[in-house]
Order: C-alpha cells, then sequence, then structure tokens
C-alpha cells in the first residue's frame, strides 16, 4: 500500500510580508533572540520559495527554537507578546505547523474568550458599515503666524489657532492688479510644493505603512470642495495679507516666498524621512495603537519648529530683517498645508476603509466571513487604524467594538488570572486612551452621521 504524502501547510502570506510583519531594528540588547529569529526568517524565506518535508521541518525547527528562548528568557508566552507578532504573523505560522486554520485558537486566544473576540470584529465591521461622514467638515490646527480665522487675533504671534474648513471656500477680499498678480504667483508656488508635502504627510514610516504613492496623493484632493487649487489659493491671500507691508518691492517678495515655501518642503521632507515615529494580540493592539498613533502626530507646533529650525533663509533683493519675516509667513503657510493634508487625507482613507467596512458587513454570514479570520482582519484594520486615527477612536468611543476585558490580558504567561491590582492598572491606561481618542475626535470637527439608531446613539450622532 502506497504511504499518503503529508500535505504541506500553506502560509497565508509571502515572504515580503513576513518579513515586513516581522522586521525590528537591529538591538544590541539581545543578540541572542536576534540570531536565533535571523535563522526562523530564513527559513521561512526558504519554505516559501520550495516548500517541502525538509525545508518545513527547518522552519518548525526554528521556530520552536526562538519561541522556546522567548519563553525561558522573558516569561511563558512571552513570544506572542513580542514585537515580532504585532500583526500575529508568528501566531498564524504557528497555527498552519501545527495544523490550525486562521481562527482565534490558531493566534493564541482562550477559548473562553473567542466568541467576545468574534463580536469584537464584527462590530467594527457593523460601526463603520453605518457611518456616513460629510468630507468637506473637518478643523486643523496651525501654530504659525497667519491669521486664518480672519477674527482680529494678534498678527505676527506665534500661536494655536484652529480653524474650520468652512473658511477655505470662503470668498476672497478684493485685490488691486499687484497683489491679485503677486496672490497667482504665491498660489502656485505652494501647489507645485503641495504634492511633495502630500507626499510626505502620506509616508508613515512607523508600522511599514507608506501611503504616499502618486494614486492616493492625487484623489484624496478630491474629497473636499475646489480641492487642492482652493486650498492654496486660501493660504496664498492669507499669506499675502500678512506680508502686504513688504509689497512695495513685490517681484522680490513674491521670489523670496517662492525660495521660504521651498525650502520649508525641504526641511519636513527630510523630517519625515528621518523620524521613526500588555494586550491582547490582534485588534485590541491595533486600536491601542492607532489612538496612541494619533498622540504623535498631533504635533501642530512641532511642525513649525521643524520648519523654521536652521539659518535664516538669504533673499535677493530683501533686507535680512524684511526675509526673516517673509520666510516665518511662508513657512505658517506651509505648516497649515501640511495640517490640511493631513485632515484630507484621513478622510480620504476614511471613506476607503468604510466602504471596505460596508462589503463586509454585506458578507457577514458567510463562512468565509473576514470576521471569522482575526490574521486577516487584523492586517486589514491595523493598516487602516494607523493611517487614520479616527478609526480607532471612534471603535473605542462607541463600546461596541468589544469591552476591557476582550483588550486585556487576562491570564499570565503560566495560565493563571492575573491580579486585580494588574487589571485595575490595565483598564485604567485604556481609559486614559479612549479620554484620549474622544477628545481627539472633538478637535478633529469632523460631520459623522448614522441612520442606524444605535450606532448614532453609541457616538452621540443625528440620526440621518
Amino acid at each position: 500500500m502506497t504511504q499518503a504524502t503529508p500535505v504541506l501547510p500553506k502560509l497565508p502570506f509571502d515572504y515580503a510580508t513576513w518579513n515586513k510583519d516581522t522586521y525590528l531594528p537591529p538591538a544590541v540588547t539581545d543578540l541572542t533572540g536576534q540570531a536565533k529569529f535571523k535563522v526562523l526568517d530564513k527559513a521561512v524565506e526558504a519554505y516559501l520559495k520550495a516548500p517541502s518535508q525538509a525545508s518545513l521541518t527547518s522552519m518548525r525547527d526554528a521556530l520552536y527554537d526562538w519561541t522556546g528562548y522567548k519563553d525561558r528568557t522573558d516569561g511563558a508566552g512571552a513570544w506572542r507578546k513580542s514585537n515580532r507578532n504585532k500583526k500575529l504573523s508568528v501566531s498564524v505560522l504557528m497555527a498552519a505547523i501545527e495544523g490550525m486554520t486562521d481562527t482565534d485558537k490558531g493566534v493564541g486566544i482562550p477559548d473562553f474568550m473567542s466568541e467576545g473576540m468574534l463580536k469584537s470584529r464584527l462590530g467594527i465591521l457593523y460601526l463603520f458599515a453605518h457611518l456616513g461622514c460629510d468630507e468637506g467638515v473637518f478643523r486643523f490646527a496651525t501654530n504659525g503666524l497667519l491669521d486664518l480665522n480672519g477674527k482680529g487675533e494678534a498678527k505676527g504671534k506665534d500661536a494655536r489657532r484652529d480653524t474650520e474648513s468652512a473658511a477655505i471656500g470662503a470668498p476672497r477680499p478684493a485685490r488691486d492688479a499687484t497683489e491679485a498678480a503677486a496672490c497667482t504667483e504665491v498660489t502656485k508656488a505652494l501647489r507645485e510644493t503641495s504634492a511633495s508635502l502630500a507626499t510626505a504627510a502620506c509616508s508613515q514610516s512607523e508600522d511599514g505603512l507608506d501611503d504616499s504613492t502618486t494614486t492616493h496623493v492625487t484623489r484624496m484632493w478630491d474629497m473636499i470642495p475646489g480641492g487642492q487649487e482652493a486650498v492654496c489659493s486660501y493660504l496664498a491671500y492669507k499669506l499675502m495679507d500678512e506680508v502686504s507691508p513688504f509689497l512695495s518691492n513685490s517681484v522680490h517678495t513674491v521670489r523670496g516666498i517662492r525660495t521660504a515655501v521651498q525650502a520649508a518642503s525641504d526641511r519636513y521632507a527630510l523630517h519625515v524621512r528621518g523620524k521613526a515615529v500588555v494586550l491582547v494580540p490582534g485588534v485590541p493592539t491595533s486600536t491601542i495603537d492607532g489612538v496612541k498613533r494619533a498622540m504623535d502626530l498631533s504635533l501642530a507646533g512641532d511642525v513649525y519648529e521643524v520648519l523654521k529650525r536652521g539659518t535664516v533663509l538669504a533673499m535677493e533683493g530683501l533686507a535680512p530683517v524684511v526675509a526673516g519675516k517673509i520666510a516665518e509667513v511662508a513657512f505658517s503657510a506651509v505648516e497649515a498645508l501640511i495640517a490640511i493634508t493631513r485632515k484630507v487625507y484621513e478622510l480620504y482613507r476614511l471613506r476607503l476603509f468604510m466602504h471596505d467596512a460596508a462589503a463586509f458587513w454585506g458578507q457577514r454570514d458567510a463562512v468565509t466571513s473576514l470576521h471569522r479570520q482575526p490574521y486577516a482582519f487584523n492586517r486589514w484594520y491595523r493598516k487602516a487604524a494607523l493611517r487614520v486615527p479616527a478609526i480607532p477612536s471612534l471603535a473605542m468611543k462607541s463600546g461596541l467594538c468589544g469591552d476591557k476585558m476582550h483588550m486585556l490580558c487576562m491570564f499570565t504567561g503560566e495560565g493563571e488570572v492575573i491580579s486585580q491590582q494588574r487589571f485595575d492598572e490595565g483598564v485604567l491606561y485604556i481609559d486614559k486612551i479612549k479620554a484620549w481618542g474622544t477628545e481627539y475626535l472633538a478637535g478633529c470637527g469632523y460631520a459623522f452621521t448614522s441612520k442606524e439608531k444605535l450606532v448614532a446613539s453609541a457616538l452621540g450622532l443625528p440620526v440621518k
């Protein structure tokens, strides 16, 4: 009798995905762990290139070697909580090797929590499938010199200002021929640099996300009335209001503005490139990380300081004091453009996420529904949560996407129930993150609506 050939497990990722999802910067604190994971990484690559019993054995041995080392070094179950496993890639590899599929049990969720986790993921689909948003309504914060509100604020003062998006479409005041020509040139300068600014703003080095493709950078401006041109024109007119005392030498003034705008764009792009910006694995971790991502990005003042950093720009035909004033105002306009770009990008990505959620909600009864696949669901959700902090903030605020019991690890690595103190500390941590996310949503000024009474009630929205 011919013995059946053992079926080789199929891994739910390619090597590029595995490598990106499990990568950590080199560290000197755990050279042994790094060496063992490098062996595992090479074994995964070899198996994916040529699946065989031999390459499976090598991969299994390397996986058990690394996970065993982590558990011996950092405590039982430490490998599941490792940053290598933030996207559940190691868990799903272990599940595949041990003959399990993409299920909660396969990624290490205790049986008694499985139903709750399933409902949490279904709650996310339900919430965002029944949410609407007026994409032309938002609020943005700046710390520069420009008086974007036109409400008599002290000019020339570096102070935080919150501005509503409606200001972008407000009628422009009449200008004489010289000022109108200057505004046109400054609008053009901002528009020319807006693409590189948007590319930088959409490039998120953290978590390996980079959403700065030409397609997204172009399409996102369709989100708001007037698009990119309206934003650049609005900022140009505000900028010219601030530098109008220097327009007696309009040619050199406009040339100086162009120089400053380009310098600000270059400085911001350089800043982005150089900045690398205990929960249940999967959706809970992604939710918390998404809100923390918003904390990292809520640095409007920091952006302005970055743009001003460095030597004063030398501008042909302008006295140093005048050149310095023009540079600061131009930097302020660029900072405002970055702030608006981030909001437009967030709304663009939010729209795509809600569209996907609606489609997945419609397929919720299928055996292959996304919410029944924790690894696949988390890959979809985590990308959105880190790109759009409003998504995890809404999920936490609503209360429809899981409770604290399903966010905290309730057991130690040895299987013992965690202490009351550890539970209380975890609850306090989650409450603080939730409060910050709620405050973040209020500051965004987004106009959410829902036709679903439960969703509207959970978020305190009008029913429409």
